[in-house]
């Protein structure tokens, strides 16, 4: 039987360096992989990996990740302060990922798509928005 050898590219190359960013640039608000947890916190997602162009030893895939940001108040999310808080949670984001679109020895093209905002069904005091992160990279195949 053949060994295959691979790196998980998505794992180390995408993920890991989104979580990086985020804590380095943002250290106060906790990342998870499995459910938000306490006032607020970013839950981080894989959602998909495409493969755009073959070569002979690579190709380029397109990775896509959710980063969903929640906050919750014990009260209206009327006020200044708590749409505030979330508006600028993503505007921080957003901009983490534009200064750092093309990634030294990671990815390139980079591009937050979306960003939606949204409130619980289930409990109105959370408020979250998921914001869809693309991005490139070079795999090559030995």
């Amino acid at each position: 039987m053949t060994r295959v050898t691979f790196t998980n590219n998505f794992k180390t190359t995408v993920l890991d360096n989104v979580q990086k960013l985020i804590k380095q640039t943002i250290p106060g608000i906790p990342l998870f992989y499995d459910k938000h947890k306490g006032q607020e916190s970013f839950l981080l997602r894989p959602v998909s990996d495409d493969f755009i162009e073959y070569g002979s030893n690579a190709h380029v895939r397109l990775y896509t990740i959710e980063l969903s940001f929640e906050i919750e108040s014990g009260t209206d999310f009327t006020r200044d302060k708590d749409i505030l808080r979330l508006t600028d949670v993503a505007e921080l984001v957003k901009r983490i990922f534009f200064d750092n679109r093309n990634l030294i020895d990671a990815w390139y093209n980079a591009s937050v798509t979306n960003v939606v905002y949204q409130r619980d069904e289930e409990d109105a005091e959370k408020e979250r928005f998921i914001l869809t992160l693309e991005c490139n990279v070079n795999e090559v195949i030995s």
